[in-house]
C-alpha cells in the first residue's frame, strides 16, 4: 500500500511538471512598435504603460478565451526609434519571426505610413494608437486602423473654436517638420479659409530644436490673432515660453500634448490660458478607477496617451475574441471593422477607412492643469470632409 501511494504521488507530480509546458504553448502574441528612444520616446513609453497595464490585467484574470482555448497574452514590443527604416525592419520581424496576427503601432506618422506597405501585403492588421497624418486612413488600405484623432479632425476642432467661439480670424501656424505637422498645416490652411479666416504665417522647425526665436520673430511680424502650436511637450513648452519672452501676446492654441504636468513645469505661466484640442472629456467612473490604478502603479498622473494605449490593446483583444481566431488576419480585420468598444477614454467604432470616430473636446490650461470647457461636434457640417 505504501509503495502504491508513493507511485501515485510520483505520477501526479510528473503530470504537474508537464502542465506548465502545455499551457505555455497557448500564448497569443501581439506585436508592438512603441518607440522608446528618439524624438517621440516619451509618447511611446507612456503609451506602453497603458498597454502593459491592460495586458497584465488580462493575464491576471486568466488570459482571454478565443474559440475553445484560453490564451495568455504576450505583447512583443520593438523600439523603432521614430525611424521609418527601423520601423519597417521591426514590422517585418514581427510578421516573419514572431508570427503575430496583429501589430499595434507605430507612434510616429512617417513610421506608420511606411509600415502600412508591409502589413497590407502580409494581410496583418496594423492599429496605430496615435499617428495623426491624414494620409494614413485616406489611401484606401484595408488593414490599417487608427484609434486617435487625425490631423483634419484636430484642425477642424481648433479652427472652428477659434473662429466661431473666440471670433479670431488670423492664425499663425508653428509646427514640427514631420508628416503629422505638415499634414495638419495643409488642413489649417484649407479650413481657416473656408471658415472666413486666414493663415498669415506658417513656420516649421526640425525635431530636437530648442531655439524657436527665428520662427517666432517672423510670426510676431505677421500679427496673428492666435498661434497654433503643432507640438509635443518637449518642443511646445520651449516654443510657448520663448514666444511670450519676445512679447507675443496672441492667443495660444495647441495639441493635447500641451496640457500635462511637464508642460506646466517647463512653460509655466506662458501656457496658462491656452486652448487645446483633447480626445477625452469629463471622466467617467471607469476612467477615475483607471487613473487611480495608473498612478498607484507608475507614480505619475495618467493622460490621454496611456489611456489610448490601454484602450487600443483592449479593443484589439476584443476583436480577436469576436473573430474566434488567433491566426486569420482577414477575420481579425473584419472584427476590428465591426468594433463597438467602450474604453476608459471613450467609446470606439471605425469608419470604412479604419479611422476611429473620435469625440473631440476643447480644454483650457489653468495653473492646476487642463480643464474641459466644451465638447466639439466636428462631424456635423465640417468645413471640409473629415
Amino acid at each position: 500500500m505504501k509503495k502504491k501511494a508513493v507511485m501515485s504521488i510520483l505520477i501526479a507530480l510528473s503530470m504537474l511538471m508537464f502542465l506548465p509546458a502545455a499551457q505555455a504553448q497557448d500564448v497569443l502574441k501581439i506585436g508592438g512598435l512603441m518607440t522608446t528612444s528618439g524624438p517621440a520616446a516619451h509618447l511611446g513609453k507612456v503609451c506602453l504603460n497603458g498597454v502593459n497595464m491592460k495586458v497584465n490585467e488580462v493575464n491576471a484574470a486568466g488570459g482571454i478565451k478565443v474559440g475553445d482555448k484560453q490564451y495568455k497574452v504576450e505583447y512583443i514590443n520593438y523600439d523603432d526609434k521614430c525611424s521609418a527604416k527601423d520601423s519597417v525592419s521591426a514590422t517585418e520581424r514581427l510578421i516573419q519571426n514572431d508570427k503575430v496576427p496583429v501589430i499595434m503601432g507605430a507612434i510616429c506618422s512617417h513610421c506608420t505610413l511606411a509600415d502600412m506597405q508591409v502589413t497590407e501585403k502580409a494581410e496583418v492588421p496594423l492599429v496605430t494608437p496615435i499617428s495623426s497624418s491624414v494620409k494614413i486612413t485616406t489611401m484606401g488600405y484595408k488593414y490599417i486602423f487608427r484609434t486617435w484623432s487625425q490631423a483634419a479632425v484636430q484642425a477642424e476642432t481648433i479652427c472652428r473654436f477659434a473662429v466661431q467661439d473666440l471670433q479670431l480670424k488670423k492664425c499663425a501656424y508653428l509646427g514640427r517638420n514631420d508628416a503629422w505637422s505638415r499634414s495638419a498645416a495643409k488642413e489649417f490652411q484649407k479650413r481657416m479659409k473656408l471658415m472666413g479666416g486666414e493663415v498669415v504665417a506658417t513656420e516649421f522647425y526640425e525635431l530636437g530644436t530648442t531655439d524657436f526665436y527665428p520662427q517666432l520673430t517672423k510670426i510676431k511680424a505677421a500679427k496673428p490673432d492666435f498661434i497654433y502650436f503643432c507640438s509635443l511637450t518637449e518642443d511646445g513648452a520651449l516654443a510657448v515660453k520663448q514666444a511670450r519672452e519676445i512679447g507675443i501676446t496672441s492667443q495660444f492654441m495647441g495639441t493635447d500634448e500641451m496640457g500635462n504636468e511637464q508642460m506646466l513645469k517647463v512653460a509655466g505661466n506662458a501656457i496658462v490660458g491656452a486652448y487645446l484640442y483633447f480626445t477625452q472629456g469629463p471622466p467617467s467612473a471607469a476612467t477615475n478607477a483607471y487613473v487611480k490604478k495608473y498612478k498607484e502603479k507608475y507614480k505619475i498622473e495618467s493622460n490621454a496617451i496611456d489611456k489610448g494605449g490601454y484602450d487600443t490593446i483592449g479593443l484589439i483583444l476584443d476583436a480577436i475574441q469576436r473573430a474566434g481566431t488567433v491566426t486569420d488576419g482577414e477575420k481579425i480585420r473584419q472584427a476590428l471593422s465591426d468594433t463597438n468598444y467602450e474604453g476608459v477614454k471613450q467609446k470606439y467604432s471605425f469608419t470604412k477607412s479604419g479611422q476611429a470616430r473620435i469625440n473631440m473636446f476643447i480644454v483650457k490650461v489653468e495653473k492646476t492643469g487642463a480643464k474641459p470647457i466644451k465638447s466639439m461636434d466636428v462631424y456635423s457640417n465640417p468645413s471640409a470632409p473629415l
